[in-house]
């Protein structure tokens, strides 16, 4: 642990959102532990053009917008100049030490170093933040947890080449051609930390082509209905529905993941209405995953229900043909309809819908959580502005 005395330039404050109560804190850094996270981020930035390596771009109006209402707790009145910040969304990590706190300062390869953070004028008081820098690490928390999750969203999305049929061919080939686009996106947005001109167009582009198959599919799989008129063909392509439901709806909220990272670089007064946005929709589509997982047991039903049908006939019913009173061409009706969607219905046929659907639930449910750490950065020098969320730093 580096001595107190020289560090007392780094300074901390806890920041309180008035709607949750959630708390984070504003670490302002000098000395040589500044030093050396700024030469950490100068080292990766000459090394790949980019001050981060995880996260990306964020606007320069988070934090400054925390040192306009509190820089005089903070003793750090006009200047941001020379001080780099760091605002964590974990303040219960900080330890106390002393009259401070003090915690380790992590790094993708372990500790980078370890310092105390001393607070002054209070500093430690829980004061109202303004919701623009909650928010942003509200959305950064969302967006993290979201790429912990893509390999099982990868899985749910593979399931698709089990459900092509000709009739669907030009659709299914629109949403292969957007997987892919939508892919390539990502992958830069991953790379280059940022968004351009071309890239926003290129969502935009992707986030039309999406929704409206999107909608399509969802009417049609709400529009079935689960009763005694179900047939076989209903069957079938109700199973369709379903899985072009999940993809497209998986492929819809990661078009929201993306528009969450572009409002943080580029329109953070946006950031409140997309997370609301996106936790609505997220409800919305688990109601839909959730409905889908159990739809074989609503098949079952009704093949139930068309077995009890043919049971409650009697001898004369089951045998005579109608001119003579019987429903011997109704029950066989009813026993080739029961077989068709029981078949169909079979654990082997549902397994994998029955598993793309649990899938999604479980990514919908740890979507929700937001358990992920989340950092802000902002520093300025000679060059200019430099804001970013990563996690190639942390406060532990």
């Amino acid at each position: 642990m580096f001595p107190v005395k020289k560090y007392k330039k780094n300074v901390a404050k806890i920041y309180e959102c008035p709607n949750s109560g959630d708390k984070f804190a504003l670490i302002a850094i000098n000395g040589n532990m500044k030093d050396k996270l700024l030469e950490k981020f100068q080292g990766t930035f000459n090394l790949q053009g980019n001050h981060v390596v995880t996260g990306g771009k964020a606007s320069d109006l988070f934090i400054p917008s925390l040192l306009a209402g509190g820089s005089g707790a903070l003793g750090i009145s006009a200047a941001t100049s020379g001080t780099l910040f760091m605002a964590t969304a974990n303040p219960a990590t900080l330890m106390a030490i002393g009259n401070g706190v003090g915690s380790a300062v992590m790094g993708t390869g372990g500790i980078i170093a370890q310092a105390p953070f001393i607070p002054v004028a209070g500093a430690l008081m829980p004061v109202v933040a303004p919701l623009l820098a909650f928010q942003a690490l509200s959305a950064i928390m969302i967006i993290q947890q979201f790429n912990s999750l893509n390999e099982r969203l990868m899985a749910v999305e593979k399931s698709i080449n089990r459900v092509l049929q000709r009739n669907e061919a030009t659709l299914i080939g629109e949403i292969f051609s957007t997987i892919s686009r939508l892919r390539n996106l990502e992958n830069e947005a991953t790379i280059t930390g940022r968004f351009t001109n071309d890239m926003m167009i290129r969502l935009a582009l992707i986030e039309n082509k999406v929704n409206p198959i999107f909608e399509r599919y969802k009417y049609l799989y709400n529009a079935q209905n689960y009763d005694e008129k179900m047939t076989s063909e209903d069957l079938r392509y109700g199973q369709t529905d379903a899985y072009m439901a999940i993809v497209l709806s998986i492929l819809d909220l990661r078009i929201d993941i993306l528009r969450i990272k572009l409002s943080i670089q580029e329109n953070p007064e946006f950031l409140k209405y997309l997370i609301e946005s996106l936790s609505q929709k997220i409800e919305h589509d688990k109601l839909l995953w959730s409905d889908i997982e159990n739809s074989p047991i609503k098949v079952e039903q009704v093949a139930d229900s068309l077995k009890d049908a043919v049971s409650k006939m009697n001898t004369w019913q089951r045998h005579m043909p109608s001119w003579l009173g019987g429903k011997r061409d109704k029950r066989k009706e009813l026993e080739q309809q029961e077989e068709d969607l029981s078949h169909l219905n079979s654990y082997s046929n549902t397994q994998d819908l029955h598993n793309a659907a649990r899938d999604a639930m479980a990514f919908g449910e740890l979507l929700s959580e937001k358990i992920n750490p989340a950092t802000l950065v902002y520093w300025e020098d000679k060059l200019g502005k430099h804001s970013y969320y990563t996690d190639d730093v942390m406060i532990k």
